[in-house]
């Protein structure tokens, strides 16, 4: 391997196992120890020697993929795309992590990140077809016709070749997830983007609503499980001075973080098997719930509790914040778990004895079976582009920050020493920069300082989330969550025409849809024109969507072989 090193690219072919490696630069004696543990306790035997690489801590599995990926200082890659999500870090000055990545890879990344108006720029970028960068983050961001956008007029490449012959940890991670393979695939057989995956750590994180078990302790109440018990918790928390200052009425019983319309949450309280808007029934067909005369049952539910003042007229959860943090909201709707800690730290600044818990799914009735629907299974896409001069070196060093483990560990630990230490047990234990950091108040963000859980080709880890939760209310309600969710309606790419009739039809009717639910509930459309609001809808081109979506669903099944 050191005259592998020596001599710029490795073939594929080599292997690479973990082993113990420790920086030159660090000034420490470089070992290779015959085992390494991983993070979750499994034990791999090191069958070569990995000494040419420049590490710092341990080097977990490879893959087969072999590094460093080329001679250092030979190969320049650049990448376009949203910056960090942790503030005053850029990946544009250099992380920690980044630094390491370079290290063991031997590929200098020429970052070129925004953190506003970055799809504004990329599009911008992308259609002039000039200054091209070598990988991208498509857009639009909210939707995946960016992928065929920009297949068809030549800004990415196929990857096909390419992975299976230069990337065996992302062969490993389609055959490992064909719903991920299945929603890079175009419809002419070809992957031209991957999309950022959160098929793992969707396992483990549940995204639904969070109540003050306090409040119902202050007031003696179960926790509501039914629709019927809901609406009872609302109204004492509305009328019995549940925060216990004294001054009855002025607690918000139900409030919503994005936007009033994503308390379509609770149609699971009538009827509908998951809290999912696009859902497949037990003959195959696809159906939209927005556009059922079922749905309407919820509305009326809404209107009701908004009518009486159950539910935050702060509709777009501007003041949610400030809420929480005087001691106001009982129940916030559409977060996932992991906010329960951020909420009860803002609340506890008014009232130490804060407790906010996950709340059941909400059924019909006591005999009532439905279920949470996991968070979207792909976060925006990732390409490589037709002026990458060195497309091969740019597959490898994406297989290894997309799905090797020894990448992996770097994206969702940080570096050893640095972030994490082993115990004498082995168990992983992060350090004082993430537990006790006075800047980055939250582990996520101390992670994020240094450059791990990134916002380029995401593929977030459940065990990495959960061990950042650990003894934690989040990790026992994620426990909870766990193998008792219902997949999502896959988000499958397009054909050249599914994209343009999507396009072209899709941004107004879902701002449409979105607009007359909020109507609906404040009250400033009635109820009783819902069969015009489905009739507009449909004349808007509902219909042609849903058998877009049917025909994707359809494509979908091919793949993964259900």
């Amino acid at each position: 391997m050191l005259t592998s090193a020596l001599t710029g690219c490795q073939s594929s072919g080599e292997q690479t196992k973990e082993s113990s490696q420790t920086s030159e630069s660090e000034g420490k004696e470089e070992t290779n120890e015959d085992n390494a543990v991983t993070s979750s306790g499994e034990t791999v035997t090191a069958t070569e020697d990995t000494s040419s690489i420049d590490a710092t801590g341990t080097v977990y599995d490879l893959g087969g993929l072999a590094l460093p990926i080329c001679e250092p200082g030979t190969v320049e890659l650049t990448y376009m795309g949203n910056d960090t999500w942790c503030a005053g870090v850029s990946y544009n000055d250099g992380t920690a992590v980044q630094q390491e990545i370079e290290k063991r890879t031997g590929v200098h990344i020429e970052w070129d990140t925004y953190s506003s108006d970055v799809e504004t720029v990329l599009q911008t970028r992308l259609a002039s077809m000039e200054g091209l960068p070598d990988m991208v983050e498509l857009p639009p961001f909210d939707s995946n016709v960016g992928v065929d956008t920009y297949s068809s007029n030549g800004v990415l490449i196929p990857l096909n070749d390419l992975i299976e012959q230069n990337a065996p940890n992302i062969q490993k991670l389609f055959e490992k997830y064909p719903a991920l393979k299945a929603m890079c695939t175009s419809s002419d057989g070809n992957i031209y983007a991957l999309a950022g995956w959160w098929g793992d750590i969707n396992d483990y994180v549940p995204d639904y609503l969070y109540i003050r078990q306090d409040w119902l302790d202050n007031l003696g109440l179960e926790m509501p499980r039914t629709i019927d018990e809901l609406y009872d918790v609302l109204v004492a928390f509305k009328e019995q001075d549940a925060n216990g200052n004294g001054d009855p009425g002025d607690e918000i019983p139900l409030a919503t973080k994005n936007g009033i319309w994503q308390l379509y949450y609770l149609m699971t309280g009538f009827g509908y098997e998951t809290n999912s808007l696009w859902y497949v029934d037990e003959g195959g067909e696809v159906h939209y719930a927005a556009v059922e005369e079922q749905f309407k049952e919820m509305l009326t539910f809404l209107n009701k509790c908004y009518s009486e003042g159950l539910i935050s007229d702060d509709l777009e959860g501007n003041l949610l914040t400030q809420n929480i943090t005087e001691d106001k909201v009982g129940i916030v709707c559409h977060d996932p778990a992991d906010n329960m800690a951020s909420s009860d730290d803002l609340a506890m600044t008014g009232n130490p004895d804060c407790d906010y818990e996950f709340m059941p799914v909400i059924q019909t009735d006591d005999s009532g079976t439905a279920q949470m629907t996991k968070r979207s299974l792909t976060w925006h896409y990732y390409g490589i582009t037709s002026a990458c001069e060195n497309p091969e070196v740019a597959i490898k060093w994406i297989d290894y920050v997309y799905a090797s483990k020894d990448g992996s560990m770097l994206y969702n630990y940080g570096i050893e020493g640095l972030t994490y230490e082993y115990d004498e047990n082995g168990e992983i234990q992060f350090t004082d920069l993430v537990t006790n950091n006075e800047t980055y108040t939250s582990a996520f963000s101390a992670l994020r300082s240094v450059g791990a859980w990134p916002t380029y080709f995401i593929n977030d880890s459940g065990e990495a989330f959960m061990k950042i939760f650990e003894g934690t209310k989040v990790e026992d309600a994620c426990k909870a969550a766990y193998n008792n969710m219902k997949d999502p309606f896959p988000e499958m790419l397009g054909t050249a025409q599914e994209s343009e009739v999507y396009t072209s039809i899709w941004p107004d009717l879902s701002t449409y849809l979105n607009e007359m639910f909020t109507a609906f509930v404040i009250g400033t459309e009635s109820l009783d024109h819902f069969d015009k609001y489905v009739e507009t809808a449909n004349s808007m081109g509902m219909q042609e969507i849903i058998e877009i979506k049917k025909a994707q669903y359809g494509r979908y099944q091919e793949i993964v072989g259900e």
